[in-house]
Parts: C-alpha cells; sequence; structure tokens
C-alpha cells in the first residue's frame, strides 16, 4: 500500500475506488479466490495516497511533470481526477492486474459488489468507465 514509485499509466488494469479498509479487505479475499495474484495489486490510501498519485506530477522530474500534462490533453485527466478527489475523502484506491476481457469482467463484478466506484479498466490507448447502472455482458 502506498508503494513510493511514479503512478503513470496503468496498462491492462480495473482501478476502482473503495470506501473504506474493511471493504476493501473483502474484496481483496474475493479478488485471490477468483485467482488474481494479490502481490501485483497496487494500493493507494487516503492522503498520503493523494500525494503518490501526483496528479499534476509537480513534484517529479521533468519527465513526470510531462507526462501528467499529456495525460491532462487526454482522456486521463477525468480518471486521475476522480481518483485524486477519492484519496483526499480518506477512501481507497485499488489497482488490479487483468488479461483479457473475462478477468476484467470478474474484476469489476467483485470491485463493484464490494462497493467499489469510479471503476476504469485501462487498455492499451483506451480507458473505459464502469458507471454503476452498466451490466456487463456475460
Amino acid at each position: 500500500m502506498n508503494e513510493e514509485r511514479f503512478y503513470l499509466y496503468p496498462l491492462k488494469r480495473v482501478a476502482a475506488v473503495l470506501d473504506d479498509e474493511e471493504r476493501y479487505a473483502t474484496a481483496c479475499h474475493h479478488l485471490e479466490q477468483a485467482g488474481i495474484d494479490l502481490s501485483s495489486v497496487n494500493v493507494l490510501q487516503g492522503p498520503e495516497g493523494q500525494r503518490l498519485l501526483d496528479s499534476m506530477g509537480t513534484p517529479r522530474r521533468l519527465l513526470g511533470r510531462f507526462m501528467r500534462w499529456l495525460q491532462h490533453g487526454g482522456y486521463e485527466s477525468e480518471t486521475l481526477a476522480a481518483h485524486s478527489a477519492a484519496l483526499s475523502q480518506d477512501k481507497w484506491l485499488i489497482f488490479v492486474p487483468v488479461r483479457g476481457k473475462n478477468e476484467a469482467r470478474r474484476t469489476v463484478d467483485i470491485l463493484r459488489s464490494h462497493g467499489g466506484s469510479e471503476i476504469y479498466h485501462f487498455r492499451r490507448w483506451a480507458v473505459q468507465f464502469f458507471p454503476s447502472n452498466y451490466r456487463l455482458k456475460p
């Protein structure tokens, strides 16, 4: 949790906001039961997580600031803003690696069943948002 590194673009990951530690722990338990390797899951939490997410790239080197500038001009700006706002409210942000549509679908379903919100699947060249009323097709 709150690993000190630059969080660039979570390619091939599903990201979701969870309200509290209990929901996070239960979601992780069910993700593990579904075959997800928890050692490859990244988690940010609260103000420290918001600092690490670093939506503006300001304390980073020139490359970090440049990458955030590019992202703010693209579709990633909405995800950065939503996730940063959630972290400022002391919520949990989880990034789960997924392989393929079926694993992404299972992951979204598990995270949603534990109150996950602001759920996004980061794919190559696209970010898919899953609003709370969106139902995945089997």
